[in-house]
């Protein structure tokens, strides 16, 4: 459901040292993380490192840049959905958060359940809901610290059909405006205030979009991409920052001041693999909560390992085909959230962590153009060979400047597919209901999850060897 960004190259940095020589008079420091998707392990090392920069620094915030659920079962099947991760942040006293496209994921009621038991406000400035007992959500909130007064506006991600990447049906009790549009309408806010910070889950591409309309931001802290900046990314004089993902590191924003003035603004990456320190308690809830038989369970065997998008996507592209009974079925590559599945035995709860949305197994009727349609929305949307397939191969051929100049199709035993006939095509429910592409006929529903699938085709099979797949690819001309 997203591009994902990595910069390989990983630093080391000191935690938090200020230069003797730094002509200031204050300091604002914000400590933020984004995209955990309930990955919790990392909590009593994260508790430990906040607690050290608080105890060494008087104007500390805490803030996430949304997306806390989707992505671990001990979070998303716990018997409250989501529920652990907020109790969490609530003993490491977040300050705030904004919301992301997958906080949506499990439903308004459950959304709404967890803002109310959150200690710390969630801000959002371009979602409104449409029904009365949902949480009222402040767009931005005000922070004074001496002299100072800094404002932070919280936007969350929307599509350009006008949701947030998440099943439409989860988002029809709110309201959705463009969030670089909606920021505008706060230029104000940079006048009232020493400094406009963005608490963003649009993404590093719309950040820097929002940067290039408007400088009156001083910095912009990210989310919902996934992309690890090891320095701000300086758009347009803007700030931009972003941790990566599943709590690998926390960013420490520091702006320093002379008076109301603002001397600096920089940001550093701490690695939390290299921090020694934990926190007891914190550790002690984490592993009540990971301490769970049901996720132990043994589903099935891999005679090799599953490694990368291709066959971790094939492998699930065939679960969705046996399952449904059709003559094709897809995979979006955003629907998979692990990078392998090992050889050996696996538990259900690698399963529920290689796709945790459990999305229903739709059948449509496609032609050849179709697909294409399919295919061509897919590469727009993530920027490469998204849809990766079972029963047939696909091909992007791109020109040189990165656009479409045409899509082959082809059988497994090289054949071209043929262009009259109307295929039955697996798809899961939130590419039907997200992507644009065209149907032939009625949608028909199967009733089972691309969960389930996955579980039936891992109880059947005795080895699977997908090694070197490639039911998806791109060639540049």
């Amino acid at each position: 459901m997203k591009n994902i960004v990595l910069i390989l190259l990983l630093l080391v940095f000191p935690y938090f040292v200020i230069s003797q020589n730094d002509k200031f008079t204050d300091e604002i420091v914000i400590l933020h993380v984004n995209d955990i998707h309930g990955r919790i392990d990392q909590f009593p090392t994260l508790s430990a490192m906040v607690n050290e920069i608080r105890a060494k620094h008087k104007n500390v915030i805490l803030v996430s840049a949304g997306d806390m659920f989707s992505g671990n079962p001990i979070i998303d099947r716990y018997s409250e959905k989501g529920f652990p991760i907020i109790d969490l942040m609530n003993d490491l006293n977040f300050d705030l958060s904004t919301i992301g496209n997958h906080e949506f994921d499990f439903g308004t009621q459950v959304l709404a359940k967890r803002i109310k038991e959150a200690k710390f406000p969630f801000i959002v400035a371009n979602m409104q809901p449409k029904i009365e007992d949902f949480p009222k959500l402040e767009p931005y909130k005000i922070y004074k610290f001496g002299k100072a007064k800094i404002a932070i506006l919280g936007i969350t991600q929307v599509l350009p059909i006008g949701i947030p990447d998440t099943r439409p049906e989860n988002c029809q009790d709110f309201i959705f405006t463009q969030g670089i549009e909606k920021t505008k309408e706060y230029k104000w806010l940079s006048k009232k205030t020493n400094a406009l910070i963005a608490l963003s889950h649009m993404g590093v591409y719309n950040d820097s979009l929002l940067a290039t309309q408007m400088p009156e931001v001083l910095a912009i802290i990210g989310g919902h991409s996934h992309t690890l900046l090891l320095k701000p990314l300086i758009v347009n004089g803007v700030s931009i920052v972003q941790t990566g993902y599943y709590l690998k590191n926390l960013g420490v924003l520091t702006i320093k001041l002379n008076g109301k003035k603002i001397v600096s603004v920089s940001d550093t990456l701490l690695l939390l693999k290299n921090y020694s320190e934990k926190d007891s308690l914190v550790a002690k809830k984490v592993a009540h909560y990971n301490n769970n038989n049901e996720f132990k369970e043994i589903v099935g065997f891999l005679d090799s390992p599953l490694n990368g998008l291709n066959e971790l996507g094939g492998f699930m592209a065939d679960a969705a085909l046996k399952a449904a009974k059709t003559d094709f079925a897809f995979q979006n590559s955003g629907g998979i959230r692990v990078l392998g599945l090992p050889a050996g035995p696996i538990t259900n709860k690698q399963i529920y962590e290689l796709d945790p949305f459990a999305n229903e197994i739709m059948v449509c009727k496609m032609t050849a153009t179709q697909i294409r349609e399919l295919i061509t929305y897919g590469y727009i949307k993530e920027k490469k060979a998204d849809m990766i397939s079972s029963g047939l191969n696909s091909i992007i051929y791109l020109n040189n400047d990165k656009s479409i100049d045409k899509i082959e199709l082809k059988l497994p035993n090289g054949d071209a597919i043929d262009e009259n006939i109307v295929y039955a095509t697996a798809i899961n429910s939130y590419v039907v209901s997200s992507y644009k592409f065209s149907k032939t006929g009625s949608v028909v529903r199967t009733g089972i999850t691309t969960t389930d699938a996955i579980f039936r085709l891992m109880s059947t099979i005795k080895g699977v060897n997908y090694s070197g797949i490639e039911s998806a690819k791109t060639i540049t001309k």
